[in-house]
């Protein structure tokens, strides 16, 4: 048995392509289509179908979704399988998941599950990228707006980068004055800007991206590199690779996971990773 849980919000999809994933998984044998009707509510699904012996549940949506899904499923015998159709799509492309939808639908249903760790800030899980600084203010920011996609995402960077100090924050007991620091299960944010290159999902170890202080001037090559793959070959970039990172600050920490940014409550904060601890289908 497969469910599909699918995200009727997600993305930059077409409603029309919306309907096209309801037609095929319609005609898909042992299958379920539901559909997410609030925060939270595919993580709810995704725990029954672990309760009810489900093989495979297919998140239909962006990395938001996929993380909702996927934190039902770590250290069960369910496989999360994905059906890209947001605006950034990081862990899918990680996965080489096709982004075609038909594709993504015949990969869900036909290929084997592997394992992949799981990251964690502080409780919440993260299965492709998390970080402090200016990508959760831009992650803030971009939550708010009407319209999805890089394009948008783009608009809120440079908006967010006219206003955004860089910040210290204390790191494994060693304060630093940071831009913004990234811990990288996978090797990127979505839309192929690669934060961390040579990061691997089942290797047990988490990258932490550091991207100190840099002048205006110096940000249209950071953003080159960072869709080239070089940009830990920049002065700028710091990478620490572990298992386990403490960091504190003098305020209450805003963070992003996969992309969802959130206010935490405190001003401590612990990066730790739980290996090879969800089944997922994917190439890693």
């Amino acid at each position: 048995m497969v469910w599909f849980v699918m995200n009727p919000m997600s993305g930059t999809t077409t409603p029309a392509q919306k309907n096209k994933i309801k037609q095929i998984v319609s005609k898909l044998p042992e299958s379920q289509l539901f559909f997410t009707e609030y925060v939270g509510h595919a993580t709810e699904i995704a725990q029954r179908a672990v309760r009810e012996g489900v093989s495979k549940v297919v998140a239909i949506g962006g990395d938001g979704t996929v993380n909702e899904v996927g934190k039902g499923l770590i250290d069960s015998n369910t496989a999360l399988a994905i059906i890209p159709i947001g605006s950034g799509n990081g862990l899918a492309r990680h996965l080489k998941i096709p982004l075609k939808i038909e594709k993504a639908i015949q990969f869900a249903v036909s290929q084997s599950a592997v394992l992949m760790d799981v990251c964690f800030l502080n409780d919440i899980p993260f299965f492709c990228t998390a970080g402090v600084g200016f990508d959760a203010e831009v992650a803030h920011e971009f939550a708010k707006q009407n319209s999805r996609g890089l394009k948008t995402y783009a608009r809120m960077a440079l908006k967010s980068f006219r206003t955004y100090k860089p910040e210290i924050f204390q790191i494994n007991e060693e304060d630093k004055t940071v831009f913004a620091i990234t811990f990288a299960n996978a090797t990127q944010y979505g839309n192929n800007a690669m934060i961390s290159p040579k990061s691997k999902i089942d290797d047990g170890l988490i990258e932490m991206v550091i991207l100190k202080p840099f002048p205006f001037g110096a940000a249209p090559i950071i953003g080159v590199r960072l869709f080239r793959g070089t940009l830990p070959n920049s002065r700028y970039i710091e990478t620490q690779t572990g298992e386990i990172f403490n960091l504190k600050s003098d305020k209450n920490f805003l963070i992003h996971y996969d992309g969802e940014p959130h206010q935490l409550a405190t001003n401590e904060l612990k990066v730790k990773i739980k290996k090879q601890s969800l089944k997922v289908i994917g190439n890693v």
